[in-house]
């Protein structure tokens, strides 16, 4: 693949405050990368000082090739969405598309043109004469992308662009948004705190912490081998506790569970996790080595499972169960039971830069 975006040892900082810090990071042509963290970690930062709406305190930006640090927004081959859509109200939908080109000076024929092949992409072909205020926030939503993608920028950046849709048309849009990038081949950089549109969207996650880069990596191998309790936490739902290895048994919560042999240094105090569906729920009284006996504290339905809160020794921990394998076997637990939890050994993490006190 052929590299499109470099960042070299980039920082911003306003006034004392440190906004980005140091970050090198690469995306090559036809990657989806988002930029996930919560507010104030420095995501929407980098992605403006890509854009040119930021100049870095030090550092390059690096675009196709070309140094473009200096460079003012307009001078890049990228283009930005923003999560508020910034179309003109009084502009009609093919105009808005098209104000770009045509403030380049492009013909106007030629801009009709493209502004209703960039329409078409999205879907709204037939919309070319509405007015912004006449469209549903996902139509302007798509008019803002077809505005984006029409100028054919190299990069296109999208902060936030899903933020102002409800849950269900969100989603809707995620599907689109990627549906769409496939089509175009364009090289896609995201911000969003979102995890589950993250994860859904991308070829590669970058999360972030104080405008620091703590993880770079394909969605599976974040979910299933986050470097840190810090990521495990923010992408999806990991239970966590500490424990000490001793051989194949991890000593934790009070107990002794099965792990594989090697999995930390013998003796080591660690933190450790499990992800809520790797784990089983089993009736108190089966037979089973390695298991945790814990009370159900409370049960939250998700349609067509449901999360399992317990309690082990005095620890509260999350278990995902389906409702289908439920009802064909001993049903779901009530508030109050005693149940043991089974973990399998490989499916527990190990995040070692998480040193119990």
């Amino acid at each position: 693949m052929t590299e499109i975006v470099a960042l070299k040892n980039i920082s911003k900082h306003f006034g004392t405050v440190i906004g980005v810090d140091n970050v090198s990071l690469t995306v090559e042509q036809g990657e989806f990368v988002t930029l996930l963290g919560p507010s104030g970690c420095g995501k929407s930062t980098l992605l403006r000082m890509i854009g040119g709406f930021e100049e870095p305190t030090q550092g390059g930006v690096v675009i196709s090739g070309k140094d473009v640090t200096h460079l003012p927004p307009n001078k890049r081959p990228v283009n930005i969405v923003f999560q508020d859509y910034a179309l003109f109200p009084h502009m009609s939908v093919g105009k808005n598309v098209g104000y770009g080109l045509r403030v380049g000076g492009m013909r106007r024929t030629e801009v009709a043109e493209r502004a209703s092949d960039a329409l078409e992409l999205v879907g709204l072909a037939d919309r070319f004469d509405a007015k912004p205020h006449e469209l549903s926030g996902g139509q302007r939503q798509r008019v803002a992308l077809a505005r984006a993608v029409v100028r054919q920028p190299k990069v296109l950046l999208l902060d936030e662009p899903l933020s102002a849709l409800d849950a269900n048309l969100r989603e809707a849009m995620q599907v689109e948004l990627k549906r769409l990038q496939r089509k175009v081949g364009l090289t896609f950089i995201m911000v969003t705190h979102d995890q589950t549109e993250a994860l859904a969207l991308s070829d590669r996650v970058i999360v972030m912490r104080e405008g620091r880069v703590m993880q770079d990596g394909t969605p599976d191998v974040l979910y299933d081998r986050p470097s840190s309790s810090y990521v495990a936490g923010f992408i999806g739902t990991t239970n966590l506790f500490q424990g000490q290895v001793r051989g194949e048994t991890l000593h934790a919560l009070g107990h002794q569970l099965l792990v594989p042999k090697g999995l930390a240094p013998d003796g080591s105090m660690l933190t450790f996790g499990f992800r809520p569906e790797k784990a089983e729920i089993l009736p108190l009284d089966a037979a089973a080595k390695g298991t945790l006996p814990a009370t159900v504290t409370d049960i939250l339905y998700h349609g067509n499972s449901a999360r399992i809160v317990v309690d082990v020794s005095g620890v509260s921990l999350s278990i995902d169960q389906t409702i289908a394998g439920a009802r064909h076997g001993s049903g779901l637990p009530e508030i109050g039971d005693r149940v043991q939890i089974a973990i399998s050994p490989d499916r527990i993490m190990v995040l070692a830069d998480e040193v119990a006190a």
